[in-house]
């Protein structure tokens, strides 16, 4: 976050003052947190030298509690170990830094109950002896702490993540973790058993938001309860947890519920805001806690001047209630940078007209006076009046950043590429991994196989139109609910054709699914071990269509068609395929398309998602002013476009970017994006590049035009074939040839040879079929 995003945000810098101050610790938290620099930096490796011998930084280590001798009023509390270790972890001690610490680490990974819960040592009601026990707000927090120390090869520690897992519940606020009472005092905090805790859920998230490979749609559905916790603040208090004044304002140092927690907590997920599925309700709750967090606790200059302190830290400039404190600036700065994205909707937040809490006055707390007055922009997404007019030059190359395939974004990842495009086509086995590799810089095969098969954030699933895609887990719930029914018709009708009846599949589906259960298998498998006298193929086509099987590895390496299979429900537990209506899964869907893809017309709009043409225009109203009418100048149709109203100022700063070039295989998602196939192919063109199905063959992209056509044949000498249209320079063409390399490299593991192929016959001139193979 630099000083113009602070800026912009909060209408001050404070980052000079911060990394002035004489705090190291408030200077180590603004270089690695909110300037994001390595631990190897030297300015950071300085600053963290500082901590660790400054004599406040000593003072807090050599008044560490002593686990299990130290009694303490609760878990709200300072005199709580994790509490103070997530202080010291907050302030820049880490792994290895302190013996005291490192010893204290073992002690509480020494006390774990049967279940794999952590226990604490501490006095319950009733019972007047202090006994080890273990409620979540002991074992979540404890989590957390020792993996920030750098603990999480521990095995103790992995029995406590896992059993963190399988605690997750179903509460009316959505999956959360609630107040399980502890297994031999039975004491559990005060509120309704079904209630989502908001503590320790928000302690679990901190613990998994830790873990990359935890990136799964289970968490990032647990990470939008507490979002929806806030929206129901006025009619519910949860566990007698509250949103009103004491909430907003916080209390340093902090380290329980309040709104720098849940910004700092739920900031970790990202996706809640920037996924194609991402809800607009939570996109205005973050905005609105953010708001609440600057309002509430920053000045005119966007320090902090700390309201609300606990007793015991008058050393530190946090723990006064007189002058700004640079570390507490730091701490909000921090993870304020984590929403930094949202600017524009948190700027446009009325704080004061934001309904109370449950229990409070009736009327919310306003900020005080003194403290940073939020400006009154326009609304969230900002919406033009009347229809806005944009160049038809700006509709191409804004669609091109949006699929990476203009300047590559350096912290792409494999699994955000295929968030930003809504899914990537699957159309044959090449083609997901050549389209990742035309949008990722370093790619390689291996990436996507770990994303699908190991941590399963991918998934490959036939939907839209009947085509095969990879998409996010997240987004697969959608997708089947807007799509399914057309798939489960045509596989119904193939499995018919080729004997196998609805007796004959109630028959056999389920053998199949306990022999996949056992390990994961292939038709040839499945044949040789039940010897079915029906045909497995059509089986297993329509129960990956029901959505009983999962579409596993290859048979035979990468790149080989038949495939492996596993039950869904086993492989993705946390996706319902029910868990949405036909018509909330097109909306979203819709969505997802019109904000990868815009602007579009409607005609688009269905081409790419199979959704009609009248559903479609449904889910726009829907929608309302989240989606917004655009007119193109120059377009060669005057049918209306569509676009996203969050993403509309970047037609007016979408450039064709010079000297890109990029390989895209055929049926690539963005090839087949739109119904009008004259978008961004030259009309002496389109029948070299498009077949007279509309199928997209592969192409070759120079400086925002389809420059060429590109096909690789193993037989009889591995090789890339290329054949390029008129007008390509020499410049174009080498950097042309070094994609090629690469795409050569990526199918065969080796440098293959270039051939130049100088004509090609037109796709529209050659039957059905040789749009994967343009020039053989």
């Amino acid at each position: 976050m630099d000083s113009d995003a602070l800026s912009a945000l909060l209408g001050a810098d404070p980052l000079p003052w911060i990394l002035s101050s004489d705090e190291p610790f408030a200077r180590w938290t603004a270089l690695t947190a909110i300037r994001h620099r390595a631990s190897d930096d030297s300015e950071v490796a300085s600053a963290h030298a500082q901590v660790i011998a400054d004599e406040r930084v000593q003072s807090l280590l050599g008044a560490l509690p002593r686990w299990g001798e130290d009694d303490f009023p609760g878990h709200h509390s300072p005199l709580f170990l994790p509490n103070r270790l997530n202080l010291l972890a907050d302030m820049g001690v880490g792994a290895g830094d302190e013996q005291r610490v490192e010893a204290l680490l073992e002690q509480m990974l020494a006390h774990q109950d049967r279940h794999g819960h952590f226990q604490s040592l501490g006095k319950a009601p009733g019972r007047p002896k202090p006994e080890w026990g273990s409620l979540l707000c002991d074992t979540h927090a404890i989590a957390d702490v020792l993996l920030r120390f750098g603990r999480r090869g521990d095995d103790r520690l992995s029995r406590a993540l896992e059993r963190m897992r399988t605690e997750l519940a179903t509460t009316s606020q959505g999956d959360a973790w609630q107040c399980v009472p502890d297994a031999r005092t039975l004491f559990r905090g005060p509120g309704r058993k079904a209630d989502v805790c908001p503590q320790v859920t928000l302690e679990a998230l901190r613990a998994f938001s830790q873990l990359p490979e935890e990136r799964e749609p289970w968490l990032l559905n647990a990470a939008r309860t507490p979002l929806e916790v806030w929206r129901r603040r006025a009619e519910e208090r949860p566990y007698q947890f509250g949103h009103g004044y004491q909430f907003k304002s916080v209390k340093w140092p902090n380290f329980w519920y309040d709104v720098l927690w849940v910004v700092e907590t739920v900031g970790r997920f990202p996706e809640l805001w920037r996924a194609p599925s991402a809800h607009a309700e939570d996109r205005q709750a973050v905005a609105e806690l953010a708001a609440c967090l600057i309002a509430y606790n920053l000045d005119e200059h966007g320090r902090v001047v700390p309201r609300r302190a606990y007793k015991g830290f008058e050393s530190f400039s946090f723990g006064l209630k007189r002058d700004p404190s640079p570390f507490a600036t730091a701490r909000v700065l921090a993870a304020l940078s984590r929403v930094a994205d949202l600017a524009e909707e948190i700027r446009a937040v009325d704080v004061e007209s934001l309904p109370g809490s449950k229990g409070g006055s009736g009327t919310p707390v306003p900020p005080p006076r003194r403290l940073i007055r939020l400006p009154e922009p326009p609304t969230a997404c900002p919406v033009p009046r009347g229809t806005p007019t944009y160049p038809w030059e700006g509709a191409f190359p804004r669609a091109l950043s949006r699929h990476h395939l203009q300047t590559r974004w350096d912290n792409a990842t494999t699994d955000s590429v295929v968030a930003d495009v809504a899914a990537v086509h699957a159309a044959h086995p090449l083609a997901p991994y050549a389209s990742l590799q035309a949008r990722l810089p370093g790619f390689a095969a291996a990436e996507l196989d770990r994303a699908l098969y190991e941590r399963r954030s991918l998934v490959l699933y036939r939907c839209m139109r009947g085509q095969l895609f990879v998409m996010r887990t997240d987004f697969l719930a959608a997708v089947h609910a807007a799509s399914n029914t057309a798939v489960v018709r045509a596989a119904t009708k193939h499995a018919h054709w080729r004997g196998v009846d609805e007796g004959t599949f109630s028959a056999l589906s389920p053998r199949i699914l306990d022999l996949a259960r056992e390990r994961p298998v292939s038709t040839e498998e499945i044949r040789a071990e039940l010897k079915p006298s029906a045909d497995v193929a059509a089986t297993v086509t329509l129960m990956l269509a029901k959505g009983l099987l999962l579409r596993d590895r290859p048979v035979d390496g990468w790149l080989d068609r038949a495939r492996r299979f596993v039950p869904l429900d086993s492989a993705i537990p946390e996706v319902r395929l029910d868990a949405m209506s036909e018509t909330a899964g097109q909306l979203i869907l819709v969505r997802a398309y019109i904000r990868a893809f815009g602007p579009v017309r409607i005609r688009d709009i269905a081409w790419w998602t199979g959704v009609g043409p009248r559903r479609v225009q449904e889910a726009i109203r829907t929608m309302g002013d989240e989606i917004v009418e655009v007119a193109l100048e120059g377009a060669p149709s005057d049918d209306s476009y569509f676009m996203h109203a969050g993403d509309i100022d970047e037609l007016d700063t979408a450039r064709t970017e010079p000297d890109t070039t990029s390989l895209l295989p055929s049926m690539d998602t963005f090839t087949m994006g739109y119904a009008d196939k004259g978008r961004f192919v030259a009309p002496e063109h389109l029948r070299f590049v498009f077949d007279r199905a509309g199928n997209a063959t592969s192409v070759i992209i120079v400086s925002g035009r389809v420059a060429g056509v590109w096909d690789i044949v193993s037989k009889p000498t591995p090789s890339v074939l290329v054949h390029l249209f008129e007008g390509v320079s020499a410049s174009e063409k080498s950097a042309v040839e070094q994609r090629v390399l690469e795409m050569g490299r990526l199918r065969f593991g080796e440098a293959v040879p270039v051939q130049w192929i100088q004509s090609m016959v037109p796709l529209s001139d050659r039957p059905h079929g040789f749009a994967v193979k343009p020039l053989r």
